[in-house]
């Protein structure tokens, strides 16, 4: 597994720490004045993530399926930080009319961070049918995001906006196949979680591509969260509540996993560090050790630098967007 550093070097680096907790001061005023949308906000690294987004200044707009679930997350971040600025925003990102109607909101706002995080995780054992012909999984992961993605097109040109893209170490274990992207044969679950991973990751890489030969301020940062585990996790009532048995099976992982609390560091630093803005071309973050420890600019997997996967990436993303490319051209 390949997680060399020096082909996006960046002297002016430096590690975080190795978890949102421990980076307070590190991050401390730099969401000040900034807004970021986190899908998928209420629970996991999503939960972490706005949580540290919220201390550092911003204002978090959590864009969640449901709305009980979002509200009660922001109640436990407020309890943490009293001054949270956060707002709940409806996201489904199994539905393509659900990102239109989000897109429709954010467009009357300025929009600084945009965190793809919403997903399936624990994958259906059997192929169900999405939109457009791919399964569930590529559906909820990756197409939602896609169309959220194009209906800010305009935003994109106009602002530095940070697009986040959540990869996964999983695209180093098992490579995508860009014939069988939806699954029509050999369909089997973990597939399925890893191939959506290694789309979405692709499409990260080749959006930002795509902005800089645009000449548009805005950037596409790809990270990995490593293997992160709710049994390593703080406990957070009613967002993170392993029972036992997961909290055994997490000190059993502990030697090659990590927390939650730790996954979204990644995921907080592409946000807000002032220099990756001005980073290499294809910037992308993940742990020293692949599945866990400090956060450093890394090297993704080598079939989604491939030109033929981000291709068949974007022209999901363009199937998508009603098959309009909304990057064709500045």
């Amino acid at each position: 597994m390949q997680q060399a550093t020096g082909r996006h070097s960046a002297p002016q680096y430096t590690q975080p720490l190795g978890d949102v907790h421990a980076n307070r001061g590190r991050w401390a005023g730099l969401g000040r004045g900034r807004t970021a949308v986190v899908t998928g906000a209420n629970a996991g690294l999503g939960f972490f993530t706005a949580l540290a987004l919220a201390e550092s200044g911003a204002t978090v707009l959590m864009a969640c399926r449901n709305q009980a679930r979002a509200e009660h997350a922001a109640a436990q971040i407020r309890r943490r930080v009293p001054q949270a600025q956060l707002e709940f925003m409806q996201f489904d990102a199994d539905s393509m009319a659900s990102a239109v109607g989000l897109a429709a909101e954010l467009r009357g706002r300025t929009i600084d961070v945009l965190v793809a995080n919403a997903g399936i995780i624990h994958t259906p054992r059997t192929r169900q049918p999405g939109l457009l012909g791919y399964e569930r999984v590529m559906t909820t992961n990756v197409l939602g995001h896609a169309r959220l993605v194009g209906e800010l097109a305009a935003t994109f040109a106009s602002h530095p906006l940070r697009f986040i893209a959540l990869g996964s170490m999983s695209t180093l274990m098992l490579q995508a196949d860009p014939q069988n992207l939806k699954l029509e044969r050999d369909y089997h679950p973990y597939r399925a979680y890893a191939q959506s991973k290694a789309v979405l990751q692709g499409f990260g890489l080749a959006l930002d591509r795509r902005l800089r030969q645009l000449s548009w301020p805005a950037r596409s940062i790809t990270v990995h969260p490593g293997y992160s585990v709710s049994g390593l996790t703080p406990q957070i009532a009613g967002v993170n509540e392993p029972g036992y048995a997961k909290r055994l099976q997490g000190q059993l992982q502990a030697g090659f996993a990590q927390g939650k609390h730790e996954g979204a560091v990644a995921i907080v630093e592409a946000a807000l560090n002032p220099d990756l803005g001005s980073a290499p071309t294809g910037v992308y973050l993940g742990p020293k050790y692949v599945s866990k420890g400090p956060i450093t600019l890394a090297s993704p997997a080598k079939s989604t630098r491939s030109k033929q996967l981000q291709q068949r990436a974007w022209q999901l993303f363009t199937a998508a967007n009603d098959g309009f490319d909304p990057f064709a051209h500045g």
